[in-house]
């Protein structure tokens, strides 16, 4: 298993808000980092809240945000500028654990955005 490590090494704390995802998410825009264990951790998207998710730079299996509406995963991406996941089979991965924890996902709601700036990817 490789790990992404953050662009911003600084060890930021956890942020008390910090949870593993769950189908009692409110709706709304989250940030999320996939742990070393694979769980999902979110916190409401704001401008550099990603170290923040799991705090004191750690590295992560895959991070970006995700939305829920409706109580469902509408929209789950790979575009996070601390950790820059650039491989769809993570992507994939954390879908998967999204569901693992509970989430409904939409879809052609899981869309990854290729590195090099070529279209988005609708993955599943």
């Amino acid at each position: 298993m490789s790990l992404y490590q953050p662009l911003d090494p600084f060890p930021y704390p956890k942020d008390p808000f910090s949870r593993v995802a769950d189908r009692s998410l409110s709706d709304g825009l989250y940030a999320y980092v996939q742990d070393s264990n694979g769980n999902v951790w979110v916190l409401s998207d704001q401008p550099h809240i990603h170290p923040k998710v799991l705090g004191f730079g750690q590295s992560a299996m895959y991070a970006s945000d995700l939305n829920i509406q409706g109580g469902e995963v509408i929209d789950v991406t790979n575009l996070s500028g601390t950790f820059q996941c650039d491989d769809p089979a993570g992507l994939l991965a954390v879908a998967d654990q999204l569901v693992r924890q509970g989430l409904t996902i939409r879809a052609a709601g899981v869309r990854f955005f290729p590195a090099d700036g070529s279209p988005r990817r609708v993955l599943r």
